[in-house]
């Protein structure tokens, strides 16, 4: 785990050749270690809109133990439906030789579902959506959720802050979810960002929206109203990378 995390990117930048050393500087931090992921999205069977608060994934296969946690870590929380899991950088799929994992997600309450994850040479991200029945009742057909609505392209560009470390500065390598600000709806899945960036069409220009990420088994977010066709974000990511460094 800590190899893992070593292999963060750090960037120092200096604002000015003639200010002192130590002035203005910041650490950038990359975070898009894991390159080949999967999101792993946990749902209730029969009503999509049910928040699966908690729950556990383990992971079998001839080389299970090169799976980690986004984040680099070997404990695979569930939060809020969601977990990322993805092969270390010495664990990279081949081409043509892809590896599959079995992977299975117990949520309190519902039945255990196992999973076939593979991890492929061309295939950088993936969504993976796992329907649970409750328990004591057979397994359904999975509610269909309606497509997202289609807009003009939005640029988003994700900023990670630390509270406790004001000059350190992450740009997030993670999935994304959002809903309409005070819809009271769950989180849809928005899509992948890659070093804080990505360009998004279900967003309508003037509405405000909550945003998520999940690292490290714990959600971060922001709210943003989307005006221009890029938009800044910041999320406070709390201390799951601060401690880091």
């Amino acid at each position: 785990m800590e190899n893992i995390k070593k292999l963060l990117f750090v960037l120092l930048l200096l604002s000015g050749a003639c200010k002192k050393p130590t002035e203005d500087l910041k650490i950038v931090v990359d975070t898009n270690v894991i390159k080949y992921t999967a999101l792993i999205h946990v749902t209730d069977a029969s009503n999509p809109e049910a928040v699966l608060k908690s729950g556990t994934l383990s992971v079998s296969g001839d080389n299970a133990d090169d799976i980690y946690e986004i984040s680099g870590n070997k404990q695979f929380n569930i939060n809020n439906g969601v977990i990322t899991i993805g092969p270390g950088p010495a664990a990279v799929p081949l081409a043509g030789k892809p590896e599959t994992y079995s992977v299975q997600v117990k949520v309190p309450g519902y039945n255990t579902v196992s999973k076939s994850i593979s991890f492929a040479a061309d295939q950088k991200q993936q969504v993976v959506d796992v329907s649970l029945s409750k328990a004591g009742t057979v397994n359904s057909a999975p509610v269909i959720q309606k497509p997202l609505p289609v807009y003009d392209p939005v640029s988003l560009n994700f900023t990670g802050t630390c509270s406790s470390s004001p000059d350190l500065v992450i740009r997030p390598s993670m999935y994304v979810f959002f809903r309409e600000t005070g819809s009271g709806t769950v989180y849809q899945y928005l899509g992948y960002m890659e070093s804080g960036n990505m360009t998004a069409t279900a967003l309508k220009k003037g509405e405000t929206y909550d945003f998520q990420v999940t690292y490290d088994g714990q959600n971060y977010g922001t709210t943003q109203q989307i005006n221009n066709e890029s938009e800044s974000l910041t999320i406070n990511m709390g201390s799951a990378i601060c401690n880091n460094f």
